[in-house]
């Protein structure tokens, strides 16, 4: 029998070790996301999809984030798949000190040729992100790609292409993280709880995140009721890619 507090710890362990996907990462201008979530009596795991225009890959890196205790392939509860989706990307732009001009050539995309009207000035994380919705299936992570980290015979339960995410901030168990969790609470006994910055923000602080892990303890997708608009879409991300 799969326990919520299991499933929960999972998430906070995979957040103090980087490891939880987060759309704002500051190396990836985010382009889409979507979330497969897969459970049975025993077995359960998260898979989350998030695509974004890489400068330091020079590709656009579909980054597959496993959660589960029953992951293909490891005998970790996270592991991570990375794949790029343009296959042409060396062919795209015109590199010159300090710009990257478009071409203005179709994107290969799968193999498949995807043309794009852009302007040659056009950022590279915007020319990708126009590629969405028309194309966005084209760049997540297709079933047979989720099935190589995630068990054939593994039922999904759940599957999202928005959801609301809280942007976290979490730190390492240690010495120090404690020190420092209590000067906060010293610091901030007085504040009104409205204004009140928490110490941390766990995934086990956030309702989505509460929701899911029910729905992959119990197999059960009705226990998925949210309360907060989904905001994973990129422009909910702004500082996603700025360093």
């Amino acid at each position: 029998m799969v326990e919520v507090a299991d499933v929960v710890d999972a998430f906070d362990r995979a957040a103090e070790r980087l490891r939880f996907p987060e759309p704002e990462h500051p190396h990836s201008y985010l382009v889409a996301a979507r979330l497969h979530a897969f459970s049975d009596a025993e077995r359960w795991a998260l898979v989350v999809d998030t695509v974004g225009y890489n400068p330091r890959a020079a590709n656009v890196v579909d980054v597959l984030h496993a959660l589960g205790n029953c992951l293909v392939g490891t005998n970790e509860t996270w592991t991570k798949r990375f794949v790029n989706r343009i296959d042409n990307f060396a062919e795209v732009f015109e590199d010159e000190p300090g710009a990257a001009w478009y071409r203005q050539v179709s994107l290969v995309i799968r193999g498949q040729s995807v043309p794009v009207a852009a302007a040659a000035t056009t950022s590279p994380q915007n020319l990708f992100r126009l590629l969405t919705p028309q194309h966005r299936d084209l760049l997540l992570a297709e079933d047979p790609e989720v099935r190589q980290l995630v068990p054939a015979d593994l039922p999904q339960v759940l599957r999202l292409d928005d959801w609301h995410h809280t942007a976290l901030r979490v730190q390492p168990p240690s010495p120090e993280r404690e020190r420092r969790r209590q000067v906060h609470e010293i610091l901030t006994r007085h504040t009104p709880p409205q204004e009140r910055v928490p110490f941390e923000v766990r995934p086990s602080d956030i309702g989505t995140y509460q929701q899911i892990a029910q729905v992959l303890a119990t197999a059960d997708p009705s226990h998925y009721r949210p309360t907060l608009p989904g905001n994973t879409h990129w422009s909910n991300w702004p500082m996603s890619g700025a360093l």
